[in-house]
């Protein structure tokens, strides 16, 4: 079945957030909604750091509180890099661009040949 309607065109990307944790179809990563890069670097961080500590010190019987301690960093780290805002270029460098784009800047890469200037300088 052919649909006739136009496409629809979205141009304002900046505003769409990138979440790892949502895959669209109703899968969701365990413990949090949303999750962004420096979340799961975190919590992937700290999930093998964690995991390596406990393990190297099975014997000595430290691996309960560096289990416990490990597990309350990462947590501690999630929900801290969870509260940063989406990075967005400041209002100055939006100027920038805007003046740039106002009046680009033309350049030449290449040198008239003598044949071409004296073309031009007959049309004028």
């Amino acid at each position: 079945m052919v649909d006739e309607a136009p496409a629809k065109v979205w141009s304002d990307q900046r505003d769409l957030p990138i979440h790892l944790g949502d895959a669209g179809d109703g899968f969701r990563l365990p413990f949090k909604e949303k999750w962004r890069f420096p979340d799961a670097l975190a919590a992937l961080t700290g999930f093998c750091v964690t995991s390596a500590l406990v393990t190297a010190n099975l014997d000595n019987g430290n691996a309960l509180p560096l289990l416990v301690a490990g597990v309350a960093v990462t947590v501690v780290a999630v929900w801290a890099l969870g509260k940063l805002p989406a990075v967005r270029p400041s209002i100055a460098t939006r100027l920038n661009w805007w003046l740039a784009n106002a009046r680009p800047a033309v350049s030449c890469s290449h040198r008239p040949t003598s044949s071409e200037s004296s073309q031009s300088g007959r049309a004028q």
